[in-house]
């Protein structure tokens, strides 16, 4: 198993600019102290007030058979709502996809009842989560932060003991990857407003 000093690090700069989205991965064990030092990066994310909303769920190794019957609950759900049932392949897709990486952590956040704290509390999350991606991609491993029916439904609430002020927010996949990904962002020019004058 590689120890902390076999890993890479890039900067900052690189990191944000060279992180994608990866959905294949190797199943090669990731250390648990790993996984700890980018829930740390994680929770330096900016949050109003230091509300610190978000709350973390790793899932790995036969952890990971929790979420195979909600994640197929939610199939199912969006089966009947089109008034059709569930095929095989599509439940059969919704179980591997809970082991299709060595690990999963899904984000929730505390809500609140103040609209704007709650925006906040939210964007937050979405801020630690970034925290996370850029963070693993600078030591090496790949990402991809999912939503989907079984976290905006909250079917995984139950699973994680959530309470009512409790919603899930994404579910980070988090791994080794050979998988290649290319760049593609526009130029910034082309959604930048320059003011410079009274």
């Amino acid at each position: 198993m590689p120890t902390a000093t076999d890993r890479p690090i890039a900067d900052a700069l690189t990191a944000i600019k060279s992180r994608r989205s990866l959905k294949e991965y190797l199943q090669t064990e990731i250390p648990k102290e790993w996984i700890e030092e980018l829930l740390d990066a994680a929770h330096w994310a900016p949050n109003h007030k230091l509300t610190h909303p978000w709350r973390f769920h790793v899932f790995s190794g036969a952890g990971r058979e929790k979420l195979v019957a909600v994640r197929q609950a939610s199939v199912r759900w969006a089966a009947e709502k089109k008034g059709e049932p569930a095929s095989e392949e599509a439940l059969k897709f919704a179980r591997d996809k809970c082991f299709s990486a060595p690990v999963l952590i899904i984000v929730s956040m505390v809500g609140d009842e103040k609209k704007i704290t709650d925006q906040e509390n939210y964007a937050a999350c979405w801020c630690a989560i970034e925290n996370l991606l850029v963070a693993a991609n600078a030591r090496g491993l790949g990402s991809y932060p999912s939503t989907g029916d079984w976290i905006d439904q909250n079917f995984v609430g139950p699973v994680l003991g959530l309470t009512e002020k409790e919603r899930p927010v994404a579910c980070i996949f988090l791994g080794y990857s050979e998988q290649q990904a290319m760049a593609k962002r526009l130029p910034v020019d082309k959604h930048t407003t320059w003011y410079t004058q009274a």
